[in-house]
Formats: C-alpha cells, structure tokens, sequence
C-alpha cells in the first residue's frame, strides 16, 4: 500500500486528457501474451484450479461429519471423495480434521490423521486425498472449506480455452486520477454479500474519441497491481456475462496501462463454487472490447 500511495501522488500531476495508443510496444509483445495465455490455462486446468472446484461449504462452529455419505454433515459430491472421510471440528479461527481411520490423507506429501486447518491460499496447506485436495477459507468473518476434485466433470470436459486474435491496438494508455488516501467501494460478489475494497483511483482512456472511466481496486493492502472488474458491450454475447477480469501494474507518472488482450473471464465462467465480485456499476460499458478470453460455459 505504501508503494501505491507514492505513485498515486505522481498521478495528481496533470496529464493530457487524450489517452491515444501511442506508447511503446515491446518487441516480443505477441510472445508475452501468448505467455500469459498459457499460464492462465494451468490456473484453470490444474488439480487446484477452478475448474476442478467442486465445493464450497459454509462451516458454523460445533463438529461436523465430512464425507460422501448420505447424511453427512459437510456433504462432498465430487468423484474421489470417500464416503467418510472424518470429523471435522471448527471454532471461530480453524478447524481441526480428524480422518476416517482407513482413509489416506496427506499433507505436503506427509500422512495425516488428525491436522489442523486455517485459512490459506498455499498449496502446501492443502489436504489431499487421493483425487481430492480441501482447505480451509475466509470470507469476511465466515469460514467455509474448499474442496477440489481432479475427476471432476467441469474438469475432465473442458476442451481448453479460448482468446479472441491478440491486438495491439487494445493495449491502451489510460490516465490515472487517484482517489483520497483510505477510499473503499462497497463491491457485490455472487454470494450476495456486499464487500469493501479499496478503491484507489479510476483509469480514464479514450477509444475513438469517446472517453471510458474503469474503478481501480486492490485485493489487498500490499496489491503489486490494480484489479479492475468491467462488463462491456461483449458481456453475454461473445465473452462471459457478468463480466471479465483485468489487473495492471500500478500507475506510473500519472498513466496505467491496460492491456485488454489480457482481459480474463471470472472463476464464477468455471465453477459454481466461487465467491466472485461483480463489476461495480461505474465500470459498466456499451463499448464492445474485442480483445481477450472468451465466454466458456461450464
């Protein structure tokens, strides 16, 4: 957050108001993109990634069975998950899983019968259990465990993903206006929960002489980039309905620049297990980018 607070008093200097695509292109642009275009494709793919998500289940405090099995309390549905695969005991902060004598669970390759979980994004926290992995997740002051399955049908059918053609003339130079120092943005996610986010400044460009203005936010208070949610004139037509992804370095000397060739669709096009926010309604658009991933329903 430090960092940004600095070079959002750079973008106070005053900037020309036209944003024209005259900034330098990297030699190996194409290469750049196709390389994010492949990393994105093991960010869904993967044993963890989206498309494997199978579930997402909301935990209160007390201990609850957890298994495959009629009548479990955490009831899993994915392919590989046993019919019991062990209690689990949460508290307002963790949860302790004690595994179904029989059942092989691990933890960073190491087997585990009775293993602790708290919230975390690092695979290495992860439990695995044959095809299956599940960790322990926060939203807001709720808890709620998160279980992947590798014979998941919304993996095993999706035949890859697709791009519109890459176009330099959609890597855009925006001017960068930043907001007060603290400003946050009430954003909706898919769960119907209203969340702050910081709201650092907005990213103004222009495309054929009409000007466009996209909310700029952070995921958290360190962000190394800007995550920007739009909807736009491709939205439900050509590319994901509720709209699309886009994240950017931090603004430099009063400009951002957003390269929409890499603009994503949301976990929510691949699972119905995410906790995705929705575009605010300023960043809604008529502008049609034909640039970046298109719609894949799941």
């Amino acid at each position: 957050m430090r960092k940004l607070m600095g070079v959002m008093a750079v973008a106070l200097i005053v900037v020309s108001a036209s944003c024209a695509n005259d900034l330098p292109l990297p030699a190996d642009y194409r290469e750049q993109v196709e390389a994010y275009r492949v990393n994105r494709a093991h960010e869904i793919i993967a044993p963890t990634g989206w498309a494997a998500l199978v579930g997402l289940h909301w935990l209160t405090p007390g201990r609850h069975t957890v298994g495959r099995a009629p009548g479990s309390a955490v009831l899993l549905t994915g392919p590989s998950a046993p019919a019991s695969l062990g209690t689990l005991t949460v508290s307002d902060e963790a949860a302790t899983l004690v595994v179904t004598p029989g059942v092989e669970a691990r933890r960073a390759d190491q087997v585990v019968s009775n293993v602790q979980l708290r919230p975390s994004s690092k695979p290495e926290n992860y439990v695995v259990v044959g095809g299956m992995a599940l960790t322990l997740i926060r939203r807001g002051d709720r808890l709620a465990l998160r279980v992947w399955d590798v014979q998941a049908s919304s993996l095993t059918s999706l035949p890859g993903l697709e791009w519109m053609p890459i176009n330099e003339a959609w890597r855009v130079q925006a001017r960068f206006e930043a907001h007060p120092s603290g400003r946050t943005m009430k954003i909706l996610n898919v769960q119907d929960e209203l969340v702050d986010m910081a709201n650092p400044g907005v990213a103004i460009f222009t495309v054929d002489g009409y000007e466009y203005r996209l909310e700029a936010l952070l995921e958290s208070d360190d962000a190394e980039e800007l995550f920007f949610l739009f909807r736009d004139g491709t939205s439900g037509k050509t590319t994901y309905g509720a709209g699309r992804y886009l994240y950017s370095p931090l603004p430099e000397d009063g400009r951002v620049i957003l390269d929409f060739n890499k603009a994503k669709n949301p976990p929510c096009a691949f699972t119905d297990f995410a906790t995705c926010p929705l575009p605010p309604k300023g960043n809604v658009m008529a502008l049609a980018i034909n640039a970046g991933e298109l719609d894949r329903k799941h």
